[in-house]
This record gives structure tokens, sequence and C-alpha cells, in this order.
């Protein structure tokens, strides 16, 4: 591809998680023999910095997470259109989060998602483009862990968990401010959709909105705002779950809040929050890896791709993709009770040699249809469409 693929490096996610895998997929641009430019979003004068970059020509294509610099304007028109550079902006989040960044309907800017479930989203509610692109994170290179997969004996025997935790009383008592209508909307959808994904929240709002008379769409704030507040909700509740249930078990849990959960009896140790590429020295020395989805069914977690590829097994709850493609795993994979995380967490422990085996095979199988390298091409092939990246009428 001629001139320079531009990656929109953001420092401000939890534990510079963004900035790390956006190094990393412009490693597998840059083997596919691309001139890749970092360009680090880091301070006040990004966006003028920006500016004057697109200004200079030579870019092919950009690539951002999360929507960082979709918003860009100059001289009232969208940055990207101005300097005839597509955009791709690969979302890890539903589109519930800065909607804003989902709906601009421009064909230079591609609305790429990591999990299908969030792309199927946009053009069935949202509909800017009349297209988005899923690609799914992928499985890093092995050569990310240089030492891996090391002998069962050289590893510590424990759990490691990543995960930031939260009181969900405390969502609860801010929900109890709504007005009455709203209260008995999201409090009956967060109990009736504690098992399910996200695909299934609007016809659950549509039914319950629709029993007090409102009648909601899935292009609307207040949609946006109840999917935002459950989707939060359900993913800390079950979060605290598993955290509860793997308390007494060797799990060394990564992330801030969790003061709400007793230590009482806990053999897990609780080390606060780390910075992403501590995460990722330490991931080989350990069995286990454990993780929750984002209520998708259509791919995984990226620590479950991660563990793969460290080869490290992962632990977490069984979707639609996990079967399909990890059958291997399923034993080590749950529904959200108790009972099934303690035996997910158990099948790991009593027999690592064969959840380790298991582990290998599938990053065998996986690691090419599904690698980092994959979903790069990927990205390439669909920026390509930008020409065409329009509605019809538009």
């Amino acid at each position: 591809m001629a001139g320079k693929i531009l990656i929109l490096r953001w420092a401000g996610s939890a534990y510079d998680s963004l900035g790390g895998l956006l190094e990393l997929i412009a490693q597998e641009l840059a083997a596919q023999g691309s001139h890749v430019v970092l360009f680090s979003a880091d301070d006040k004068d990004w966006p003028d910095r920006l500016i004057e970059l697109l200004k200079a020509g030579d870019i092919a294509f950009a690539l951002t997470m999360s929507g960082i610099g979709a918003e860009m304007t100059i001289d009232g028109t969208m940055a990207w259109e101005a300097a005839k550079v597509p955009l791709f902006n690969w979302s890890c989040d539903h589109p519930c989060y800065f909607p804003s960044r989902h709906v601009i309907r421009n064909r230079y800017l591609l609305h790429g998602y990591v999990f299908p479930d969030h792309a199927r989203y946009n053009i069935t509610h949202l509909k800017p483009n009349g297209a988005a692109f899923a690609v799914h994170l992928g499985i890093p290179p092995r050569g990310l862990f240089p030492q891996a997969p090391l002998p069962l004996a050289s590893r510590n025997g424990r759990i490691m968990f990543t995960k930031t935790g939260h009181d969900t009383n405390k969502i609860e008592t801010n929900w109890r401010n709504y007005l009455p209508d709203l209260q008995m909307i999201v409090f009956a959808a967060a109990e009736e959709l504690f098992h399910r994904s996200t695909a299934d929240f609007m016809p659950a709002l549509r039914r319950f909105g629709e029993q007090r008379g409102i009648f909601l769409d899935g292009d609307n704030q207040l949609t946006m705002l109840l999917i935002r507040e459950i989707d939060a909700y359900i993913r800390f509740k079950r979060a605290n779950l598993v955290m509860d249930a793997v308390r007494r078990y060797p799990v060394d849990v990564f992330g801030s809040g969790w003061d709400h959960i007793s230590r009482n009896g806990a053999k897990a140790q609780f080390h606060g929050a780390a910075p992403w590429r501590t995460m990722i020295e330490q991931l080989p020395h350990y069995v286990g890896c454990l993780s929750t989805n984002p209520l998708v069914e259509g791919s995984v977690h990226d620590r479950t791709f991660f563990a793969l590829s460290a080869g490290v097994v992962p632990i977490g709850d069984s979707n639609e993709f996990s079967r399909m493609y990890m059958p291997g795993l399923e034993p080590y994979t749950f529904g959200f009770t108790r009972e099934q995380v303690e035996q997910a967490v158990e099948a790991v422990l009593a027999a690592p040699a064969e959840a380790l085996a298991c582990t290998e095979t599938t990053w065998q199988t996986l690691a090419v249809p599904f690698g980092m390298r994959r979903a790069a091409h990927q990205i390439m092939q669909f920026v390509n469409l930008h020409g065409l990246n329009a509605r019809s009428s538009a």
C-alpha cells in the first residue's frame, strides 16, 4: 500500500492497554511491508500536531481505537475527509459508550469493532454509513512471550485475574434517583439480562419501556444511557460473583475497586492496579488466566487470546465463539453461577498438565486464522473499501 500508515497511539486508557495493543498491530502492519508511523496523542497540543501531519500528505490511511481523533475537524470539515485520509476506528466497546463517535456519517470514517456483536448493533440501529466492520483483536505473536510456553515446573501454580471491580450497590443507589418509570425499566432489565448478551438488550428494553408508555429506538440518548448503565452493572456484578467464588483459590488479582470483597479466609492476593506491560511480562509464569467476556457472543476477551499466545490456560465464561472455535477448553469455562466458576478453576488446578496441553492444541489451531497478523491484513483490506463506504442514498 502506497503511503504511510498512521496509528494514533493514545496513552489514556486503563493501564495503557490500548497503547500496547496499537503498538502490537503496528508491528504486524510493518511486518507486511507497510511504513508505519506511531503518533502519540498524549498532550494537550496533539490535535494541532495531528492536523499538521495530515496536511503534509503521504498518508495512505490511519488507525485509531475507541474513536480517538474521529471527531476532529479542519475548517468545519471532518479532518479525515479534508485530508482525504481514511480512518479505521477500531472500537473495543459497545456503541453506547461515546455514541457520538459511532454515528458519524462519512465515507472516510470506517466504523470497526473488535466484537462482531457491536458491529451488528451499528448497522442495525445507528446505520451511519450502512456498513460496519468486525476485526477480532486476534492472538498476538508468540514472540511477545519469548519464553512461552514455560514448563509446568517453572510456573507459580497460580491464576492471574486482571480486572477492575466495583460495588454494584452504588450503581443501584444511583438508579433510585431516576424517575419511577425509568427505575422500573432499568431494574427489571438488569435482572432479566444478567445471563444474556447485549444483543438481547434492545428487545428487553423495548418490552419494559412499552409497558410504561415509552417506545424506544436503538439510536436514542435515553436508550444509550440505559444500555450503558445495564451493561456496566451486569459486567461488574458478574465480576463480583467470580471474585467471590475464587477468593479461596490461589489467584493473584490485579486491578482496583475490590475493597467491597471480603478478605476473610481468602487465598487470593490483591495486588492493586498494574500497568499493561507488567501483566504481559508476568502472564507466562501462571497456570491460568481468568477473565470475563463483555456480554458478547461473537468473540472472546483479549485476555483469552493473550493467554493462548502465552501458553496459559484461559478460564472464562463460555459463549458461541468459544464453543465453536475452542471446544477443547470448554471444561475450563463457566456460566455465571458460583458452582460453575469453582468447577472451572478446580479443573485447571487439579490437572494443570492436561489443561496446558489442551491450551497448546487450541493455540496451534487458532494462531493463524485468529492471529493478530490476520487482523492487520483485514484492516488493510477493509480500508480499501472506503470509496464505497457510504449509504447508497448519500
